[in-house]
């Protein structure tokens, strides 16, 4: 795990239960201030009961699980339409709603970020299928909140909530739904939910950049998309379209293996429904125009904003094919056809690209961390590692590498290389040095107050100061303490 894929979620959690607003070292002040995300503050809730990384990987792995149940039954609200006039349910529906769930649990865009770490986009499968789940059950409150869930994980997902709302006006009138909103017509509905959705946005904006305590006009813009924003993005096609075409076509065979994996798993049944590409808008403007990897990399949190868009798409192109099939008995062997690709792709998907068997470019998978096991060299230090976390004071001064910190979460006073912003380079700030020197985090410098230094670098100079001493040496680690003298209290092969 690592310092911002998981640290920073335990220590912002753990300073909110303290009375902070989700501070942490990695970020200036607090997780808001980099990403506004009101839902911290429910999370906050079963971390106060139990304080400690496990907690979130049960949370997360139950969103993904659930999300994944909300499928089957949102997939059989939808098809059961078809069946209203005869007054039956189709036994079908129940059998093409369960390969559908399953085939969403299988794909390696689902698996990659449960593997990986922790992140709050897991919960927007699970938010965006109850919304709109809701909605054709034709409960608008709820469809409402959980709408309203999903911009809690990020400001930036209001784009998805109004492709969202963009999509429920579409298949409103293709279910015949009629679903009544007072009087309101569609775009009345649509330029309010605009309005309410942008506004939001923009409060968002102030309420982070006052958290960090700077102004609006000094938060530098982030340029890892290529164009700076969406608008930009639209204004470069016409102003630089060399540029945009380079942007799409960077790294493009990664782009067309996440491509394949979500619209082939699917059976390109988008297609039926071309109104589906709404839904996958924000995720192309976000991840297709990068030259940032990790967002169209298989083995990262981004396919979140993908694979559920996806999932109901193919729904929607199951039910119009079934739709066809009275008038034409042909497209009922076709939907036999897309629901047999959909599962042929999803599991060999599965079995060649999920963290589960074969791993990602950023983490061993557990068929790598089952063969380490063998030999229990892994696990030997695993314990070596949490003896050590379990005996340093909560509240010490610690400063660690990126793949070492999320063992020190809890504590407020922990920091982590390259992230950290403060420290004494020949003086005595922390109380603790925690590293791996062949670590490629070690090595890597920082730019911390004009200086360029990195955690190796900063070893060296506390053990030739002479006022720290080894407190644990093993397994390729060492912990430096402060003012310590004896002998190291734990130790282990090198």
């Amino acid at each position: 795990m690592s310092a911002w894929d998981l640290g920073v979620y335990t220590q912002a959690l753990y300073s909110g239960i303290h009375g902070h607003l989700f501070y942490t070292a990695l970020l200036p002040g607090s997780y808001l201030s980099e990403h506004f995300s009101p839902i911290l503050f429910l999370l906050v809730i079963p971390y106060y009961i139990y304080p400690h990384a496990y907690t979130l990987f049960i949370i997360q792995g139950f969103a993904i699980g659930l999300s994944a149940y909300v499928l089957y039954r949102l997939s059989l609200e939808i098809l059961n339409k078809l069946n209203n006039n005869k007054n039956t349910k189709s036994p079908d529906n129940r059998i093409i709603s369960f390969i559908l769930a399953l085939a969403f649990l299988l794909s390696p865009l689902t698996e990659s970020p449960v593997f990986f770490d922790f992140h709050l986009m897991i919960f927007l499968p699970l938010f965006f299928f109850l919304a709109l789940y809701f909605f054709i059950r034709k409960n608008i409150l709820l469809n409402i909140l959980f709408t309203g869930l999903i911009v809690s994980l990020h400001s930036a997902f209001v784009f998805i909530a109004i492709m969202l709302v963009i999509f429920e006006l579409f298949i409103d009138k293709t279910l015949y739904l009629n679903i009544s909103r007072r009087k309101i017509t569609s775009t009345g509905y649509l330029a309010i939910s605009i309005v309410l959705l942008g506004s939001y946005f923009i409060l968002a904006g102030i309420i982070k950049t006052h958290i960090a305590g700077v102004s609006v006009a000094a938060v530098p813009t982030i340029h890892v998309s290529g164009s700076a924003s969406p608008v930009a993005l639209l204004i470069d096609v016409f102003t630089r379209p060399l540029y945009v075409a380079k942007l799409l076509t960077a790294n493009y065979h990664l782009k067309l293996i996440i491509l394949f994996y979500g619209l082939a798993g699917s059976a390109f049944l988008f297609l039926r429904y071309p109104k589906s590409i709404f839904l996958f808008v924000p995720y192309i403007l976000y991840a297709m125009f990068s030259v940032y990897q990790p967002y169209y990399t298989i083995g990262y949190q981004y396919t979140m904003m993908f694979i559920p868009m996806v999932a109901v798409s193919a729904i929607i192109g199951i039910y119009i094919m079934l739709k066809k099939s009275d008038m034409h008995p042909s497209y009922r062997k076709q939907v036999t056809v897309a629901l047999a690709v959909i599962m042929i792709i999803s599991i060999t998907g599965f079995s060649i690209a999920a963290p589960l068997v074969s791993g990602d470019p950023c983490s061993p998978s557990l068929y790598d961390l089952s063969n380490s096991m063998e030999n229990k060299t892994y696990m030997h230090r695993i314990d070596f590692e949490h003896k050590v976390a379990n005996s340093i004071n909560k509240n010490a001064r610690i400063v660690t590498e990126n793949a070492i910190f999320p063992l020190f979460g809890n504590d407020p006073n922990a920091t982590a290389f390259p992230y950290t912003s403060d420290i004494v380079v020949n003086g005595s700030y922390y109380q603790y040095l925690v590293n791996e020197p062949s670590s490629v985090w070690a090595r890597d410098t920082a730019n911390i107050d004009s200086l360029q230094i990195s955690l190796n670098q900063l070893q060296s100079n506390y053990e030739n100061s002479g006022q720290y001493g080894i407190y644990a040496q093993g397994y390729g680690i060492i912990v430096l303490e402060k003012g310590y003298t004896g002998k190291p209290v734990f130790t282990g092969p090198a």
